[in-house]
């Protein structure tokens, strides 16, 4: 698990092993940290811009899934219960 903080963003990427996860991980991002706007949780790429998303959002590809988080705060939660 890397934690990587760029501007406005925090990046939470997991490897293959936490890939069976990703549906407890998407629910527990929404009972804990908040519910994002219809359609929004999965993501092409980091966003740049956080208008129109809610606080966090994922994607994966090739086994190798990343979280992004607005607030640091949130990302710091989510790494101790995942990590």
């Amino acid at each position: 698990m890397v934690c990587i903080g760029l501007g406005m963003t925090t990046t939470v990427e997991l490897g293959k092993d936490h890939y069976h996860l990703q549906s407890d991980m998407e629910a527990w991002c929404t009972q804990h940290i908040g519910k994002n706007p219809r359609y929004t949780n999965w993501v092409y790429s980091q966003p740049k811009e956080w208008e129109g998303l809610g606080t966090w959002c994922l994607n994966s590809a090739f086994g190798t899934t990343f979280f992004y988080f607005k607030n640091e705060s949130d990302a710091t939660l989510f790494t101790l219960k995942w990590k």
